[in-house]
């Protein structure tokens, strides 16, 4: 597997745009509360005191702008290449005592979730390094928030992207006559140009994807990356097939096509993330 250069490294880190947006990421959350069990839902209240999941969902991606925070921003993603599984990343990846990517960092909030003493550690260990403040002075208030928010970027398909181009960030493109990345439609214009409250959303998707919330909640964390890049390979054939060039900068337009043949996309990887975070949290604060 090829390695990233420091620089280009770097590059990623400093580049990758939010999964979803604050409107998805409160989706997300909003569906994991309709869905997860009453004992969960109090343990998230007593976690979170003051303060709302659907609100703290968003929190890891705000604050990647502090400097003190830089230590989490591939937390949100991982890099998996055309040739390669999501498993084989995984075990690479294992092998060294960092936290790595997505997938690591969701197992990280999980062994907190579940008070294991050396994962707990670990993260103040590290916000202790980096002079972090945590959300709410809590440990357990930074790891669910991180949690339900790392549940929501890994089914994003271009968090689970190529390291060419950076999850699609380096790929310019005209979304609606506006200059962006695939990245960032991907993000949030897909989304935002629907025009409608996460509250809105989160309605619409329970009602149209509550069939699949049996089989979806079931599945693991590899399954959750594979289908990412499963549907990332058919971003791709749209944008090597798209025919439509604007006449000013020579760049792929998309509009309306591209709107109603993705947002079923997105609204189906929003409910089984929705869905899955329920799961996973019923079983982190079972009975």
């Amino acid at each position: 597997m090829k390695q990233l250069t420091l620089t280009s490294a770097f590059l990623l880190l400093n580049t990758l745009a939010f999964a979803w947006g604050s409107t998805g990421h409160r989706m997300v959350a909003q569906i994991c509360l309709d869905h997860c069990s009453p004992k969960a839902k109090q343990e998230i209240e007593q976690i979170l005191g003051n303060n709302y999941l659907t609100m703290v969902a968003t929190w890891p991606d705000f604050i990647r702008s502090e400097k003190q925070w830089d230590f989490t921003k591939h937390w949100h993603y991982i890099s998996v290449d055309s040739g390669v599984t999501v498993q084989q990343v995984i075990d690479s990846t294992a092998k060294t005592p960092t936290i790595d990517n997505v997938v690591e960092a969701i197992e990280l909030m999980k062994k907190i979730l579940n008070d294991d003493a050396a994962a707990t550690k670990q993260l103040q260990d590290l916000a202790n390094k980096n002079g972090a403040t945590l959300l709410s002075g809590s440990i357990k208030a930074t790891a669910l928030a991180f949690l339900i928010h790392f549940i929501g970027d890994i089914h994003q398909p271009m968090h689970v992207g190529k390291t060419a181009d950076f999850g699609g960030n380096t790929i310019s493109v005209m979304y609606f006559s506006k200059k962006t990345n695939l990245h960032s439609v991907w993000d949030g214009a897909i989304i935002e140009n629907e025009q409608l409250s996460f509250t809105e959303f989160a309605a619409f998707v329970n009602k149209s994807h509550l069939s699949n919330k049996g089989v979806w909640e079931k599945d693991g964390i590899n399954t959750w990356a594979t289908e990412s890049v499963k549907f990332r390979g058919k971003i791709y054939e749209a944008l090597y097939t798209n025919k439509n060039v604007d006449k000013s900068t020579n760049l792929p337009s998309f509009a309306y096509d591209y709107q109603h043949d993705f947002i079923a996309v997105v609204y189906e990887r929003i409910a089984a993330a929705g869905y899955r975070a329920a799961f996973v949290v019923d079983e982190i604060f079972k009975e």
